[in-house]
């Protein structure tokens, strides 16, 4: 099982490259799993970041071509966007960090958490989430919801929504305000307008989902008008559609605002920008973006953010301890069906169509335990012949709890091994052991213990 992270990020490659990638989002963990070397992706793009998580056994390197061929498939400009490749521990480490906030923008903010649920819902959904990438983003967001239950980092920290409508001071119970965009992170919008008291929302969409949306978020109504019109009758514009291409143009604005007296409030929080930057040198325009919201994000508390990271390595570590018991499972496996075999043909072998007495029963059980017992017999003989007896004695503890004392046999005294391979490797028909006697070892099951003890068993 190997875990990598093959990113595009604000902080390392810049908004523009996060913008330049995000229109090779939609279908992007399909098309990687098409790849044979590929078991499942989940794919996180946020307002910041576009992140692809890969469960597969190939190199990283591999792995980031994989993801660069994905991505060119549909983008116009291959081979341009540069990537970010973590493997491991440390994409495992940042995927926790991403969730609990302390990678995002805004230290501390919660939207993020969310978008990795959606992110991992969405996989489920197109067949593309393996148990790795499902158990790892699982634990991801049950160590945010503590990050954010015992700090105080929810509390410090702001959204990027909120930062940008701080930059607005406003009676938002007085302003007339226009949606545009009614995706994922509009809720978020939706929430934040809400908790300033916006009174007032109206919510435009190209798609003709305004509808459907407002029937799910109280407090909103449908834009009646067109969007020309919508938007010179806002106080406050919010765009969040990133279709990667501008929805209000520098015309449409100019011509809004031409006979305004207060200046427009046009808050762009797409990554694909919705607003035309040109709009910004409108005189009727104010227009904050992600970029300058960038510019303006506080700084967190260090004391929460170290308690905060406290939490996240008890998460990993939590995690890495499941993952490594689990790669026994194969062996758990193997050893159970093999037993389950012999019992079941122990049973096969029961007088069918009446009772079974006590001593066929008794019978049928010292044969499956001869036979359980002889490969490992012989074993036992093969490591002392060979000078290993340590060795198997600490592999018989680990796997029965048992620790004999044994008595050396002429000490000082050594012998070349002989090989055993071929008593290791014979097929012991079940019609031979219908004695207690194994015949590779001579050993007898009375040897074991004591035979009415045996039988109680």
């Amino acid at each position: 099982m190997s875990l990598h992270l093959i990113s595009v990020h604000h902080a390392e490659h810049g908004l523009a490259a996060v913008e330049a990638v995000t229109p090779a989002v939609q279908g992007l963990g399909k098309r990687l799993v098409a790849d044979a070397a590929v078991r499942g992706a989940v794919v996180l793009a946020t307002c910041n970041r576009v992140e692809v998580y890969v469960d597969a056994d190939a190199p990283a390197e591999r792995v980031a071509d994989c993801v660069r061929d994905a991505i060119d498939a549909v983008s116009a400009s291959p081979h341009e966007v540069p990537l970010s490749v973590l493997g491991d521990a440390d994409a495992l480490h940042h995927l926790f960090d991403v969730g609990a906030g302390l990678d995002s923008m805004v230290v501390g903010e919660r939207e993020i958490a969310g978008q990795l649920r959606r992110a991992l819902k969405a996989a489920h959904h197109d067949g593309t989430a393996s148990g790795l990438l499902t158990e790892t983003i699982e634990q991801a967001l049950r160590t945010s919801r503590k990050v954010a239950h015992l700090t105080q980092l929810a509390t410090t920290g702001r959204s990027v929504v909120a930062v940008g409508l701080d930059m607005f001071p406003r009676d938002w119970s007085a302003a007339r305000v226009l949606l545009i965009g009614t995706g994922a992170y509009a809720g978020a919008v939706v929430a934040a307008l809400c908790e300033r008291g916006a009174a007032d929302i109206s919510v435009f969409s190209s798609s003709g989902r305004a509808a459907s949306f407002v029937a799910s978020h109280p407090g909103t109504r449908v834009a009646e008008l067109s969007l020309a019109d919508a938007v010179a009758h806002a106080d406050v514009v919010l765009t969040c559609r990133g279709l990667g291409r501008p929805v209000l143009s520098a015309d449409l604005l100019a011509e809004a605002t031409a006979d305004r007296d207060e200046p427009l409030a046009v808050l762009d929080l797409a990554i694909s920008r919705d607003v035309d930057p040109e709009a910004a040198h409108l005189p009727g325009v104010v227009l904050v973006d992600l970029p300058l919201i960038q510019r303006h994000i506080p700084d967190a508390s260090r004391r929460e953010v170290g308690r905060a990271r406290s939490l996240v390595d008890e998460g990993v570590r939590d995690l890495v301890t499941r993952l490594k018991g689990r790669e026994m499972d194969p062996a758990v496996v193997a050893l159970r069906d093999t037993v389950n075999a012999m019992v079941a043909d122990e049973i096969d072998r029961l007088p069918q169509g009446r009772p079974v007495t006590g001593e066929e029963a008794a019978h049928a059980l010292r044969r499956l335990a001869a036979r359980l017992v002889h490969v490992p017999s012989v074993r036992a003989r093969k490591a002392a012949q060979e000078g290993r007896s340590g060795e198997y004695l600490t592999a018989l503890s680990e796997l029965w709890g048992i620790e004999p004392q044994l008595r050396p046999v002429l000490s000082n005294f050594e012998v070349e091994p002989t090989s055993v391979e071929h008593e290791v490797d014979a097929v012991v028909p079940p019609d031979t052991l219908e004695c207690d006697t194994c015949p590779i070892t001579g050993l007898r099951l009375s040897d074991l213990g004591a035979r009415p003890r045996l039988e109680a068993m």
